[in-house]
């Protein structure tokens, strides 16, 4: 299976919304296997919608070529 695409500990994530096109970075620090969550900590604000408590889910940021970028270590 690719890997490519699957967030880990200590990748970078950049993610840009459509609809301003601003552009945020973060870098992935825990990842939750039970639960399927993905924590980011971000260089300055979070964008709209994420939400510390919660983070993402892998599948979208695995899914959502358009929205996420992801920089593997």
């Amino acid at each position: 299976m690719d890997n490519s695409r699957w967030p880990q500990v200590g990748d970078l994530l950049i993610e840009k919304l459509k609809s301003s096109g601003e552009t945020y970075t973060g870098l992935i620090y825990k990842v939750n296997g039970v639960e399927g969550r993905v924590f980011i900590k971000w260089s300055g604000k979070a964008p709209y919608g994420y939400y510390e408590e919660h983070g993402y889910s892998p599948v979208n940021i695995h899914n959502e070529f358009n929205k996420f970028t992801l920089v593997k270590t």
